[in-house]
């Protein structure tokens, strides 16, 4: 019974470490400063000080067809309010896979056309576990107004 207790105990504190405390981030990405970190394979964007994580955030990342870029990048414009339309990335309007949405709060390009931007047509569900975009990272609303206020012109983007 003893060791039962134990090992229920061990893995409790365990899941509650992983699930609480900042997390480290990858060794590629050890540093000073401050960056954000995107998982498309988990749909994950981590905002990162000096190699610690303090704050994650679930995502749309782009779809097969329409990857999120890999790489490293810098935010090079922000848009507190923007309208996107596939038209400028050559998918006209009304076509399949074509949009025009107004109202995209806390746009933060990094690269061409993909950016981190408030996400509000897609469903929660779809948040961490589908991809749904055209190569944007997508948040919710909370998540990209941290973003938005985490980052500035020049801010490391590290997509993986």
């Amino acid at each position: 019974m003893r060791v039962r207790f134990r090992v229920a105990t061990l893995v409790l504190l365990a899941f509650l470490a992983s699930t609480f405390l900042p997390m480290a981030v990858p060794a590629h990405a050890q540093g000073s400063g401050r960056w954000i970190e995107v998982d498309t394979s988990r749909g994950v964007v981590y905002a990162v000080q000096d190699g610690r994580v303090v704050y994650t955030a679930l995502a749309t990342v782009g779809v097969p067809q329409y990857p999120t870029p890999k790489g490293r990048f810098r935010i090079f414009r922000r848009v507190y309010n923007e309208t996107m339309d596939s038209s400028t990335i050559g998918i006209p309007r009304n076509a399949p896979g074509g949009y025009y949405l107004t109202g995209v709060l806390y746009t933060q390009y990094f690269y061409d056309g993909a950016a981190l931007h408030y996400n509000y047509w897609s469903p929660a569900s779809a948040f961490g576990s589908a991809a749904g975009s055209h190569g944007c990272v997508g948040l919710r609303l909370s998540d990209a107004a941290f973003f938005w206020n985490f980052a500035t012109i020049g801010t490391l983007v590290i997509v993986y």
